[in-house]
């Protein structure tokens, strides 16, 4: 009978416990999802591990359900108490769970270093919009159903109200202007000088005067600043806001003028950008700066942050905050005897971390490169000077060790995957086959058990690594060979286009052309295979230094190129008979063990590459039905034969080297710019980094508008170019603005620039 009776009451007592601490988890829930996101939130731009994505993407999908199911439990029970007629006679822990509820609307605001996961999460702003309705409703109907005059909390709620309330508000504002539509509307017309000195030209022939058409020139030239010190990045600063509506238009796919491609490639072109001064680490630097700050623009709420509003906004919330807490402590009705410690303890802590979090954004926006610039554009040298002593003091990322993207370029190997599925096949296969997951499996699990720099690894591209000096030094060489020989606006097409045909023609190797001019996701796979097979049949020679570091390059890109294709396929220009990975690499290892008559397990890599160099004398025994693994595999082991007959190592992986980097130079170029935008969250791709390179040498399809007025555009450059080069040779620092025309006709006085004259010995 007893055990009856506890049986029965069982149920019961957890229903009870339950209800007494269902709001409260959910509380401490969504306090918990908010320090997450503002810990982890910035730091996914520059780590490109899962484990990190796969938190923020949990928890900023989780603060939002938790806070709006809190808020309505939490109405649900105060407007039981109100409607039963007990609100006379409620308890004070009533009162501190009514006092919650604009905490949660201060949660679902969220935090200023995350707005949006994904690109796609900006195209929701209305949904938040009508969000912010319904749950500042909510919260409203809350302070009605609990509000006494009698009360202390009520004064208080009203003050926290108002502070969740404006940071739910910029939480909308932010994803509104991050928004594909708004971001593109937001960004004014290039702004030309033709349409207003033809209105002059029109009111000058009204006037009697003869007007004739010249060259007319118009760059931004900066203006010297020599209070400012030149360390602590903060000459790359003020050159990244200078092209920062520049890289926003890339970022929109938005038309260029040519005349930031003159004052871009001017910057990039002289003395101080050159690759010999650390490898050209201070245009890397710029490059880097400007990808930060648009990720601050489309991830969080930088556009509200960086303003006198948010600036603002900010102190004034703190200080409300504290007060709050402040009055709430030294409360004795409310921290005494009569009252829940737990609740009076979840209360505090609410106030408490809510005011650490308002102080690390602030703390954030301090350190942040949007306060350099405005500290180094306003002249306050010392306050900067204090931040940065301050700065080397910091053990985190904000401090002596920044970092501003994920400065890696992970790696994939055809070779090494196929021979890791065979050497410690996937457990579980079939279960995960049920649920369509097996290939996402494989490729995470082939990743994480492999040794580094043969399956999949992150290799680091620092100042000292050689890789970034490479494509710095070949996109500037390209730059200044196409301004000689090229086609003007099509300088591109006619770099890249051709993905490594140039290359192979200007190193007299026409016979190997067929490999880059079938499909581009072929082109990549057959000369991946052909990588490979070069490099490990040629690992044992042990080469000089100077050949290791070509064939390093070659294999960086190689793998690159090939992480791309697997892993980010909408990033390059292929077509629509995508080749799937899987089955590519499980068809080599069939392939390999049909031929050899062995397990793949026991086959090494090398004894695999020497039998597939000699099966490739017999073209119909490879292709077999023509299906497109075997087309690869074919012609993979066809190019390797080819390059393997020159027998000057260096002249071979010339050619290699030489055509990797066409491919990566074409594939950044056909990238779009939402595409690279998607990538800033995960730590950054060198492609983006390649892309905005290209972008700032003026190699790319973004100028299209055509001067008018017969302009020599060759020369125009070089005269923009001079005025920079002649500025930047006095080591100084530079702030962008715009010169009224008159004072910029006499900054070129010496350049063959003309304005426009009249006949009558008066010029317009």
């Amino acid at each position: 009978m007893n055990r009856r009776q506890s049986t029965e009451l069982s149920p019961q007592k957890l229903k009870n416990l339950w209800n007494e601490w269902q709001l409260r988890a959910l509380i401490l829930l969504s306090l918990t999802s908010q320090i997450i996101l503002v810990s982890l939130g910035n730091r996914r731009r520059y780590i490109a591990k899962p484990w990190i994505r796969s938190i923020v993407w949990f928890f900023y999908l989780l603060a939002d359900s938790v806070a709006t199911m809190a808020i309505g439990i939490l109405s649900d029970d105060i407007g039981e108490v109100y409607w039963k007629g007990n609100w006379k006679s409620r308890s004070l822990d009533d009162e501190l769970k009514a006092f919650w509820a604009p905490f949660l609307l201060l949660h679902l605001g969220g935090m200023d270093t995350i707005t949006a996961y994904s690109l796609e999460d900006n195209e929701l702003w209305l949904r938040h919009f009508f969000n912010v309705i319904a749950q500042a409703g909510m919260t409203t109907y809350i302070l009605l159903m609990s509000w006494t005059m009698s009360s202390r909390l009520s004064p208080l709620f009203i003050v926290v109200f108002f502070v969740g309330l404006m940071k739910y508000c910029e939480r909308v504002w932010s994803l509104f202007s991050a928004s594909e539509k708004r971001f593109r509307d937001s960004i004014p017309d290039i702004p030309t000088s033709e349409s207003r000195i033809r209105e002059e030209c029109k009111l000058k022939q009204l006037e009697g005067y003869h007007v004739s058409e010249h060259q007319v020139l118009e760059v931004e030239v900066p203006v010297v600043d020599e209070s400012v010190p030149e360390s602590d990045d903060a000459r790359e600063i003020l050159l990244a806001y200078s092209f920062f509506e520049m890289v926003k238009r890339l970022f929109a796919d938005l038309i260029l003028g040519f005349q930031d491609r003159d004052v871009s490639r001017a910057f990039f072109e002289n003395k101080d950008m050159d690759s010999n001064t650390d490898f050209g680490y201070k245009a890397l630097k710029v490059i880097e700066i400007e990808l930060g700050l648009m990720y601050d623009v489309l991830y969080t709420k930088a556009t509200i942050v960086y303003s006198y509003w948010g600036v603002t906004i900010r102190i004034f919330g703190c200080f409300l905050i504290l007060i709050v807490l402040v009055m709430v402590s030294l409360d004795e009705a409310l921290v005494g005897k009569n009252s829940s410690k737990i609740d009076v303890s979840i209360t505090l802590v609410l106030l408490v971390v809510a005011l650490l979090l308002d102080l690390c954004a602030f703390g954030e926006l301090i350190l942040s490169d949007q306060t350099a610039h405005w500290l180094i554009k306003h002249k306050k040298t010392t306050i900067l000077e204090t931040i940065n002593r301050i700065r080397t003091m910091i053990p985190t990322n904000w401090g002596r060790n920044c970092k501003r993207w994920s400065k890696t370029v992970q790696q994939h190997s055809l070779l090494s995957f196929c021979f890791a599925t065979r050497k410690k096949p996937l457990f579980c296969l079939r279960i995960l086959k049920l649920f369509g997951i097996e290939e996402v499996a494989e490729m995470f699990w082939y990743k994480s058990i492999t040794p580094p720099y043969s399956l999949s690894h992150y290799l680091n591209v620092d100042q000292g690594h050689d890789l970034p000096k490479y494509i710095f030094d070949k996109v500037k060489e390209d730059r200044s060979w196409a301004e000689k020989n090229g086609n003007g606006t099509d300088d591109l097409k006619f770099l890249y286009g051709g993905r490594g045909v140039r290359a192979l023609e200007r190193l007299n190797c026409k016979g190997l052309e067929w490999s880059v001019k079938i499909e581009f996701e072929q082109s990549v796979l057959v000369w991946h295979l052909a990588t490979e097979i070069c490099y490990q049949l040629e690992a044992e020679q042990d080469p000089d230094a100077w050949l290791r570091m070509w064939q390093n390059r070659g294999m960086c890109i190689s793998r690159y190129m090939l992480y791309l294709l697997v892993e980010h396929p909408n990033m390059l220009p292929i077509g629509m008979g995508q080749i799937k990975f899987r089955d590519l690499y499980s068809d080599l290892a069939n392939f390999i063990e049909m031929y050899t008559s062995k397990p793949l397990k026991d086959v090494t890599e090398r004894d695999a590459l020497v039998m597939l160099m000699e099966m490739v004398k017999d073209e119909n025994m490879l292709v077999g039905g023509g299906d497109r693994s075997n087309f690869v595999i074919f012609h993979g082991c066809k190019l390797a034969s080819q390059l393997r007959k020159y027998e000057d190592l260096e002249q071979q992986w010339t050619i290699i080297r030489d055509v990797w980097f066409e491919i990566l130079c074409h594939a950044a170029s056909q990238c779009k710019g939402r595409q690279h935008a998607q990538q800033l969250r995960r730590g950054g791709e060198y492609l983006t980094h390649l892309w905005l390179l290209m972008a700032h040498f003026g190699l790319t399809d973004h100028f299209q508008i055509p001067h008018e007025f017969g302009c020599d555009w060759a020369s125009a450059s070089r005269a923009a170019q001079a005025v920079v080069a002649a500025k930047a040779m006095m080591g100084t620092l530079f702030v962008k603005t715009r010169e009224p025309w008159k004072d910029l006709q006499d900054d070129l006085d010496d350049s063959d620039t003309e304005v426009i004259k009249s006949s009558r010995g008066k010029s317009t």
